[in-house]
């Protein structure tokens, strides 16, 4: 076997081959990706961010990777806005289903009263608390 070489220089190009190397790979099996990033924003009356989501589409899925709203501007339903908004979105770009990560610290019960299903926990991490994922199959669009 050859030797392994932890990189020092240049991770996040070596990372980024890395990636498409993999990607190459996936879409030679699956088909093509069709990559599609969502940023969504919402913000005050002077323009200050007060909450956003982030995702990417691909294949027939999205994947949330951020939800955030600000504390002051939390149980006023943007988080819930944010990402119905989401959903919507990748349904009418033929998505099938949404998943996503969460703390327990953070908002697992959100996910579970928003419809999402768990489907995997990593206890203890960070520790004391834990990682869980959830996902969610969405209606198809209306013809």
């Amino acid at each position: 076997m050859r030797q392994i070489v932890r990189e020092e220089a240049n991770c996040e190009m070596i990372a980024a081959e890395l990636r498409t190397r993999i990607e190459a790979f996936n879409e030679r099996v699956v088909g093509a990706l069709n990559t599609r990033e969502i940023v969504l924003t919402v913000r005050d009356d002077a323009g200050n961010l007060i909450a956003g989501l982030t995702g990417e589409m691909f294949w027939n899925v999205l994947h949330v990777d951020v939800l955030w709203v600000d504390e002051n501007h939390r149980d006023k339903n943007h988080g819930t806005e944010l990402l119905k908004h989401a959903e919507h979105l990748a349904a009418d770009q033929s998505c099938e289903a949404v998943y996503l990560s969460t703390f327990g610290f953070q908002a697992p019960g959100f996910y579970s009263k928003q419809g999402y299903n768990v489907i995997g926990d990593l206890p203890d991490v960070p520790k004391h608390s834990m990682r869980r994922w959830f996902w969610k199959r969405l209606p198809s669009p209306a013809v």
